[in-house]
């Protein structure tokens, strides 16, 4: 899904009382929806919204890969309050459809869950746009999933899943960068390969992904030729402008007039992840005057190549959390820093907890799902040797087992960058592995105001 700064839209109570007092005609009205903050009374007064601070970017203030947005629903009942609370409950079904169509691929069709065991996953809803008439209720709606509740069902007897896909922790940062008559574009202009990407409507994705404003600090935070070389430390800057997990720079060349749909379009593609791997692709765009405008056909499709590559390399294993406790070996301080570094951000690893540090190895619990020997093949995917050695320290209490070694290896897959993002900047013994990106249970930026059922219709 993409996110920009916009306005949102929620419904209020106001609108509906409007609804309820038309004559009953056919036609639908279109409201101007008043937000609903979560836990607030149907109707009641909301608050005005506090003014974000200017140098405070706004364009992820949803980012969250646990939340289906543009759910159509287009509910007739008795009333207009019986039409939202049906439509609303019908969002929420066909949400969960999709949201689990989106976390297991091979899974197979949804679950059925009762309207109440639903509920319980839901964390709210925000309504993008509706219109209301007496006894008729269309509308968009977005809504929002507790990660851990989704994850438990999932994992549950309900599915019977053995493994699920995993959702960044946090967004990607696109730098749409244009090459033009020997030019390249990135803050100067509004590009149309820039406005393809603002232009993105929101939909069903596993990677969020966040263009910035292009506003004067984001400029300052990195230059058009930093894009393009991925300087490590202005990469870092706009990553951490954004609050995102890695950034994406998508180049496309394109001739004075504009891109030509008889020709088709290669997008030249790098990833850059916190945890110092680049990966780059290309992305080409067949040539199809008559599938509509190819920088959109190009946005759309690299975006379902990003997430066909998370799908690729982040399936989980489901079932209720279990530690492990590991002993890392260390030749050097340098060690225990790519360790932290390759765990950083690691969806697999719910939790690290360390032990204690000599100079020659460190003890770590790892708290992840599923047993020990799928987290073994996850972490082989971070160049992260998992294995058993019989004479591994006793065990702690909650560990599953102490018979096991984590050993660095050589970088495989993507090429590391020369100062890696977010990398520590020196040896901390007595802080957690990862601390500050694998030891929260949630997934996603803070939600927006969202709204809940009445209590009535969920019991």
């Amino acid at each position: 899904m993409l996110h920009r700064r916009r306005a949102p839209l929620f419904a209020g109570l106001t609108a509906l009382s409007v609804a309820c007092a038309l004559s009953g005609g056919s036609a639908l009205a279109q409201t101007t929806p008043a937000p609903i903050t979560q836990g607030q009374p149907f109707g009641a007064a909301s608050p005005a919204a506090s003014p974000l601070p200017s140098s405070a970017p706004t364009a992820n203030t949803a980012a969250d890969a646990f939340a289906v947005s543009g759910v159509k629903v287009d509910i007739t009942a008795a009333n207009a309050n019986s039409a939202r609370d049906s439509a609303i409950r019908e969002a929420q079904s066909r949400a969960w459809t999709e949201l689990y169509k989106r976390l297991v691929p091979t899974g197979g069709a949804a679950p059925k869950l009762p309207e109440t065991e639903l509920a319980k996953l839901v964390q709210g809803f925000e309504i993008d746009e509706e219109k209301v008439s007496a006894t008729q209720y269309v509308g968009s709606i977005t809504v929002r999933f507790r990660p851990n509740a989704v994850r438990d069902v999932i994992g549950g007897s309900v599915t019977g899943n053995s493994q699920y896909v995993e959702p960044p922790a946090k967004p990607f940062v696109v730098l749409p960068v244009t090459m033009t008559a020997g030019r390249a574009l990135l803050w100067e202009d509004r590009t149309p390969w820039r406005a393809a990407w603002e232009e993105r409507p929101a939909a069903s994705s596993l990677v969020p992904l966040v263009v910035p404003d292009g506003e004067l600090a984001d400029a300052q935070a990195i230059g058009t030729e930093e894009a393009i070389a991925g300087n490590p430390e202005a990469l870092a800057r706009i990553a951490q402008r954004y609050h995102a997990g890695g950034v994406i720079v998508a180049r496309v060349e394109l001739p004075g007039g504009g891109a030509d749909p008889a020709r088709g379009l290669s997008v030249d593609l790098t990833r850059y992840g916190l945890d110092g791997t680049r990966d780059a692709q290309t992305v080409s765009v067949k040539p199809d005057a008559a599938a509509g405008d190819v920088l959109t056909r190009a946005v759309a499709t690299v975006g379902a190549q990003l997430d066909e590559a998370w799908r690729r390399d982040n399936v989980m294993a489901s079932g209720p959390e279990q530690s492990t406790l590991v002993r890392v070996p260390l030749a050097a301080a340098a060690d225990w820093v790519e360790v932290r570094k390759r765990l950083t951000g690691f969806a697999a690893v719910t939790r690290t907890d360390l032990q204690s540090m000599t100079r020659s190895a460190a003890l770590v619990t790892l708290t992840h799902r599923g047993d020990a020997d799928r987290l073994a093949q996850a972490l082989a995917k971070r160049d992260l040797s998992m294995t058993r050695v019989p004479s591994a320290p006793a065990s702690v209490p909650g560990a599953v087992s102490t018979d096991w070694q984590l050993t660095l290896l050589p970088r495989s897959g993507g090429e590391a960058m020369a100062a890696p993002l977010g990398a520590p900047s020196a040896l901390a013994p007595t802080a957690p592995l990862g601390a500050s990106a694998v030891s929260s249970g949630g997934l996603g930026a803070p939600p927006r105001d969202l709204g809940t059922l009445p209590a009535k219709s969920v019991q």
